[in-house]
């Protein structure tokens, strides 16, 4: 007697829209069935800030009339006008369908909807977007690959490489050696900003950074950033040939940092630190790690565009490192998907950093495996822009990342066959 087969059943990963099409159309389903069915097969979970309470009801009511859901405080009922958060579950096509409900809404659903359709519009294109970016000479094109920006500090005592370009000769060289070995950025920093560092004078670190910018700006071919919070050296940076400015202060330190970004039409990195670095690691707390870091780099990101910065000049980083403890940076980076809700590119720096080290029990000139992981993670989770040291190294990690992400080569690799 012939046994019955069984059903065969496996999990299928669908990352992206392409991911849905494509395995829609090798099923054979006609067309419009991959039309309707490709945004059934794509889920989100979605945090919302700051809804009234008793908008936060409709919300609820309409997600579970389109087969989704809507998690609210258990303390909602007891409200009315009150801002609540709440937590809205579904395919993409159920949240669709909801916000065009909550635009004919009250008590402020109207916004709520269109920020709902943005969102899905930017997290879940049919295809990808790719933005292209005039700065200076350079062009610089986001969602295509993610970029690599290669470290060279200027100082004797960086945590990582402090004192090892410090001359100026060796930093010459060392900004072309970063070129040749696939850097598409050089970030130039005169000032350590390690944990309990003491902050150095302008002149200083316009002594340390200009002169090298001024030297290697026209000549490498790549865009030049100044590591800076100060905003006379920001300026004679950009003098110097520079066209964006790494403010690890998220444009809190300097007041005129905003203006002359705004005035010089340059690239700003957006970072978010605790505290300063010279206290920024002593025990750094969170209250909800992941949202007050989004609530200050989109409130900083809002000041710069008030300030005159044009949005698509904003590049956001969450601040590895800076007024976070090891689990602090394991959550980011396990979370680093969040940030691109914000809507700006998004830039990660986990070279040699001590979480690594603690993670690994390694010293900071033996954590370039472990800071391969920690940058094949980020690609995964949507970077933009990977801030490294070991440039030729991590350039391989990257380009492989991608392919495995994607399931295919990208032009890159295939240029380079």
């Amino acid at each position: 007697m012939e046994l019955e087969k069984k059903p065969s059943v496996r999990l299928l990963k669908v990352f992206n829209q392409r991911d849905a099409v494509e395995i829609l159309g090798r099923l054979g389903v006609d067309s419009a069935g991959v039309r309707i069915m490709s945004s059934k097969m794509r889920h989100a979970v979605i945090y919302v800030k700051g809804v009234q309470a008793r908008g936060a009801h409709i919300v609820k009511q309409i997600m579970l009339s389109k087969g989704g859901e809507c998690a609210t405080p258990r303390d909602v009922f007891f409200k009315n006008a009150e801002p609540v958060d709440i937590i809205m579950m579904g395919t993409l096509k159920q949240l669709r369908r909801a916000a065009g409900n909550f635009s004919t809404q009250p008590f402020g659903l109207s916004k709520l909807a269109e920020e709902l359709k943005n969102l899905l519009a930017r997290e879940f294109p049919a295809e990808a977007i790719v933005s292209e970016l005039t700065v200076g000479s350079h062009t610089i094109r986001f969602g295509e690959r993610t970029l690599i920006m290669g470290v060279l500090n200027v100082t004797p005592d960086s945590f990582s490489d402090g004192g090892h370009y410090f001359e100026r000769e060796s930093a010459l060289r060392r900004a072309y050696e970063l070129v040749e070995e696939g850097a598409d950025i050089i970030d130039i920093g005169g000032e350590s900003t390690r944990p309990g560092a003491d902050p150095v004078s302008m002149q200083e670190e316009i002594e340390r950074t200009i002169p090298i910018i001024e030297c290697v700006a026209s000549r490498i071919g790549v865009p030049v950033s100044i590591d800076t919070y100060k905003s006379e050296v920001a300026k004679r940076a950009l003098d110097a040939g520079a066209v964006m400015v790494n403010d690890i202060s998220g444009l809190r330190f300097d007041p005129e940092m905003i203006p002359l970004l705004a005035r010089r039409r340059a690239v700003v990195v957006i970072m978010h630190m605790k505290g300063t670095p010279r206290d920024m690691q002593k025990d750094p707390k969170y209250d909800d790690l992941l949202g007050e870091i989004s609530s200050f780099l989109e409130r900083q990101a809002l000041a710069a565009i008030e300030g005159g910065i044009e949005a698509d000049r904003i590049v956001i980083d969450p601040g590895i490192g800076f007024g976070k403890t090891v689990d602090h940076n394991l959550e980011i980076m396990r979370r680093l998907e969040e940030f691109k809700s914000l809507g700006f590119p998004l830039l990660v720096g986990t070279s040699r950093k001590s979480f690594i080290g603690a993670v690994l029990d390694k010293p900071v000139e033996e954590r370039i495996w472990g800071t391969a992981a920690t940058v094949s993670f980020a690609v995964s989770g949507g970077a933009d822009i990977v801030r490294v040291h070991d440039v030729r190294e991590m350039v391989q990690v990257v380009r492989m990342t991608e392919a495995m992400r994607e399931g295919r080569q990208t032009p890159a690799d295939e240029e380079s066959q």
